[in-house]
């Protein structure tokens, strides 16, 4: 039995992975403000704490835990706090990062951003992006544990809290238009169910560094827009001149997943779960 301590394990994908781990025989706490119920299971406990509190790191220090994941670490400092709280009583931590760490392009390698050649600024402003560069540029350079950071492309699942895909379906239900710059752009996506999978893979497997997840296969904006419309049975209008939606990108944008696949993962095919998960969020 392994003693996993989870930041962000509330919601979405980060309560999926606590319920895995639980179930998987591991001793699970997960630190909440309270502001969410954390899952009831058997080998899940919580702990009322703020992840961006030096007290409250400092205490869960006091504890050794094989394994942290840290799904809400935004920038430099948050990082710097849980460096300098949990020193040598961590065996692995593993950073939930993004594919915001990337300029948009195709078929993104790890090398492509090498946080071990980024600086960090512990009191600049970020945005989301540079933020989570900046994490594990600290990271990787200050951490005295081992360090995994998994860079995740937009997560979607029925459960998704952002609403971005909501707001594509409401659109297309109401037949408005939906602004798409470059509707035929490809874009990669991972559900919130391998997310979690992925990362108590990470967790469990014999590996450290930067790593990119995604379910296999991409998709064009323009081509998952009629997917939204064939399942409402309504029309879907795109237009390129407005405020950008939710997904819109210039250029295709989506990760090479090469790296973790030679380490072991086996990842799905984008096609055997896009379209249930856009039904359960329209029943939603």
């Amino acid at each position: 039995m392994r003693n996993v301590l989870i930041f962000g394990g509330s919601r979405y994908f980060g309560k999926r992975l606590a319920l895995r781990l639980a179930e998987a025989g591991d001793d699970v706490t997960i630190v909440t403000r309270g502001q969410l119920q954390v899952p009831e299971a058997e080998g899940i406990r919580s702990i009322k704490g703020d992840r961006q509190s030096v007290a409250t790191m400092k205490d869960l220090s006091r504890d050794h835990y094989d394994l942290v994941y840290d799904n809400i670490c935004f920038n430099p400092y948050q990082a710097k706090i849980a460096s300098d709280a949990f020193m040598d009583q961590v065996g692995k931590y593993v950073l939930t990062s993004t594919m915001s760490v990337y300029a948009p392009g195709a078929e993104l390698k790890e090398s492509d951003f090498n946080p071990l050649h980024h600086d960090y600024h512990l009191e600049s402003e970020h945005d989301y992006g540079q933020g989570k560069r900046e994490a594990e540029s600290y990271f990787f350079h200050r951490a005295s544990f081992p360090v995994a950071t998994v860079r995740l492309p937009i997560v979607l699942g029925p459960d998704d809290y952002t609403d971005r895909l909501k707001f594509y379906i409401d659109a297309v239900r109401r037949e408005e238009p939906i602004v798409l710059h470059h509707p035929e752009a490809k874009m990669g996506f991972i559900s919130s169910f391998e997310a979690a999978a992925f990362l108590e893979w990470v967790g469990r497997a014999n590996v450290t560094g930067p790593f990119k997840a995604a379910s296999e296969g991409v998709i064009s904006l323009g081509v998952l827009m009629e997917r939204i419309g064939h399942h409402l049975n309504k029309p879907v209008q795109i237009i390129k001149d407005g405020e950008s939606s939710p997904y819109d990108t210039d250029v295709d944008y989506y990760m090479s997943i090469a790296e973790a696949k030679k380490a072991g993962f086996v990842f799905t095919q984008l096609d055997d779960w896009l379209d249930r998960v856009i039904v359960k969020t329209i029943r939603k």
